[in-house]
Formats: structure tokens, C-alpha cells, sequence
């Protein structure tokens, strides 16, 4: 049985529990053409339901970046099953928090 779920609801709850996975920072629409679900008002930036596999995508600040990334998969399979969408779901890993990577705020330093 498919729950029938509007897409802006669907695309928020996702984007919610993904961000609130330890080590993701935020979601991003990344470089170059934004990832986002459209929808009528307003989008979700960082996330694209219309493809297959589901895209994700996070700016991380956590290391090591695999587990956070199969457990922002996981969450959002779960948003996804939760609401009878049966989807893969990719995560991308876009950008790193230089706190992450062991680089602290290195801004106007040489």
C-alpha cells in the first residue's frame, strides 16, 4: 500500500532526519546546476527525489566521511519507506568542513 504523501512533505521530512545524522552539516545544491526538489512555492536545496537513485547531497563534518554517508542513505530509505517509496537513495559528499579535516578556521593566514 503507497501512502499518499504531497512531494514538498516528503522532500522536507528527508531533508530533516539527513541533517540530523551526526556529521552532516547541511545539505547543498552543490556546484555548477543546483540539486533540489522543486516544488510549487518553494524547493529543497541539497536533495533530488525526481531521480533514481534519490540524490542527497551533504557537506560533511565529521570524518571518516563513510559511515556518515551510508547512515544519511539509511535515514533517508527509512523517510522514503516510511511514506511507501521503495528507492535507492546516493549520497554525495560535496564539500568538507574544514573543522573536519583537521583544518580550523585558516582564513587570512598564509
Amino acid at each position: 500500500m503507497t501512502t499518499l504523501v504531497r512531494r514538498e512533505d516528503l522532500a522536507q521530512a528527508v531533508a530533516d532526519a539527513v541533517t540530523a545524522v551526526p556529521g552532516v552539516a547541511r545539505l547543498t545544491g552543490g556546484p555548477g546546476v543546483e540539486v533540489a526538489t522543486l516544488y510549487s512555492g518553494g524547493k529543497v536545496v541539497g536533495l533530488r527525489l525526481s531521480s533514481d537513485p534519490v540524490e542527497v547531497h551533504i557537506v560533511a563534518d565529521r570524518m571518516p566521511l563513510p559511515p556518515v554517508a551510508d547512515e544519511a542513505a539509511a535515514v533517508a530509505r527509512r523517510v522514503l519507506a516510511a511514506a511507501g517509496v521503495d528507492r535507492a537513495v546516493r549520497v554525495v559528499v560535496v564539500d568538507i568542513e574544514p573543522s573536519a579535516a583537521g583544518m580550523g578556521d585558516r582564513r587570512g593566514r598564509s
